[in-house]
């Protein structure tokens, strides 16, 4: 049996068709956390084993953004390192976060059911993928559109004990399948994810994977450079010219001069002798500033509509009419991005629960529902038609969800049940609702 190499951070031991996967971690010198080698050659367990290197933190640039994709995309020896850390860092752009987030939550914000061959919902295993965990993973597969793809190390998943890992994307070359040991080195010691598929959860939900951040992140860089341009302009002409003019030529007073211009700050005041004169020149151009600002709003609108489909669900709009048709077409986004998810779990997810030891049986599926609101004027009206045919309500249901305590210890005297046509509305008099619930 042949011996793969793959790094992870935590001591687990699992096994698959007598393979055993161990990790046992210690502290490395350099590039944080690497466990100990152990020489598994002769045996039955493979090490998992690769390096986390250090998040590089330096101004990403147009040319970061060039290279990365060069070695992202070299068809022999590519490379994902360095666009994953372009995406990471694209992604501390507030506005990019917040449309991501926005298009994920609502996804992982819907109520997620499993439904029999013939679409009737399983109230009984439902609450199964009705957990932290599963909105979860849901999560990390709809992070793979922007990012390409997830990859998740999944253990003991029917059990409280589960364990979950998002492996770095860095190590990652989906092309070949592997996570590399080193990932500077794509042909380094590698494992090969997709022989351990119960435990390897490899995700791809997009047309390919590198990414919709791939045509993103630029515009994050000129959004930066935007930034730092408005700042230094704000330095520059924000804050008036101080100019002092003095007919002293001696150095003494030129340094007390000097040192009274650098300490006028909030609520300044000076002391200056009678030939010092000192002038305020401030800037004539009030709108200068709006060269910098319609740039970043203009890429703010290139980013809603490259993550979100259009603008006026993030941005302002103009008009109620254009914003519910900026709306819909968010909604067919979402709907396609449920269907992936949903095509996702019954394809890929559900045999991996199964071999964990859920009980979802041969041609059972996912589906994905908008949460069901109801208001206490809408359900009262149902709740008046389901007793008007002869239903009994229970007291504990009144409590829950109008919120009412009910006091049983005294009945009243009129048990007579009154429709809504009687029952008058508590803000158009201080007459208070009458037995509704007899």
């Amino acid at each position: 049996m042949n011996t793969i190499n793959y790094v992870m951070t935590s001591t687990t031991d699992i096994t698959e068709k007598g393979l055993t996967l161990s990790t046992p971690a210690t502290q490395s010198r350099r590039h944080g956390k690497r466990p100990q080698l152990v020489d598994t050659r002769g045996s039955d367990k493979i090490e998992i084993d690769y390096f986390r290197f250090f998040e590089s933190l330096y101004r990403k640039e147009i040319t970061d953004w060039q290279s990365a994709r060069t070695m992202r995309r070299d068809p022999f020896n590519p490379i994902t390192f360095f666009i994953q850390q372009l995406y990471k860092d694209a992604m501390l752009d507030n506005h990019l976060q917040g449309a991501i987030e926005n298009r994920i939550l609502r996804i992982v914000n819907k109520e997620f059911v499993i439904k029999d061959a013939e679409g009737n919902i399983d109230k009984k295993r439902s609450p199964m993928i009705q957990t932290r965990w599963f909105r979860t993973m849901v999560k990390k597969a709809m992070e793979s559109k922007f990012f390409g793809y997830t990859l998740l190390f999944a253990n003991n998943l029917n059990s409280p004990n589960r364990q979950i890992l998002e492996l770095p994307r860095e190590n990652v070359i989906p092309e070949r399948g592997v996570l590399v040991k080193n990932a500077f080195d794509p042909n380094s010691d590698a494992i090969h994810f997709r022989d351990f598929p119960n435990f390897f959860l490899y995700i791809e939900l997009g047309d390919n994977a590198i990414g919709t951040l791939e045509r993103i992140a630029p515009m994050t860089i000129f959004k930066r450079h935007s930034w730092a341009s408005w700042d230094e302009f704000e330095q520059i002409f924000g804050i008036p010219i101080r100019i002092a003019r003095t007919a002293i030529q001696s150095d003494k007073h030129r340094n007390e001069l000097q040192t009274w211009l650098e300490f006028m700050g909030t609520a300044s005041y000076g002391i200056f002798d009678k030939q010092v004169d000192i002038e305020f020149i401030e800037n004539q151009k009030n709108d200068a500033f709006r060269v910098f600002y319609e740039k970043i709003q203009a890429i703010n609108k290139e980013i809603s509509k490259g993550i979100v489909g259009q603008t006026m669900t993030m941005d302002d709009g103009s008009s109620q009419s254009q914003a519910n048709v900026h709306l819909s077409i968010y909604n067919e986004i979402t709907a396609a991005d449920a269907q992936d998810i949903q095509d996702w779990v019954t394809d890929d997810l559900f045999p991996i629960l199964r071999y964990w030891g859920f009980d979802i049986p041969e041609g059972f599926y996912m589906s994905i529902m908008d949460k069901e609101v109801s208001s206490p004027k809408d359900k009262i009206v149902i709740d008046e038609i389901l007793m008007r045919n002869g239903y009994n309500i229970k007291t504990d249901y009144i409590e829950e969800f109008y919120g009412t305590p009910l006091d049983e210890k005294e009945p009243r005297t009129n048990q007579q049940s009154l429709g809504m046509s009687d029952v008058r509305h508590p803000m158009s008099d201080n007459t208070a609702l009458t037995d509704f619930f007899g």
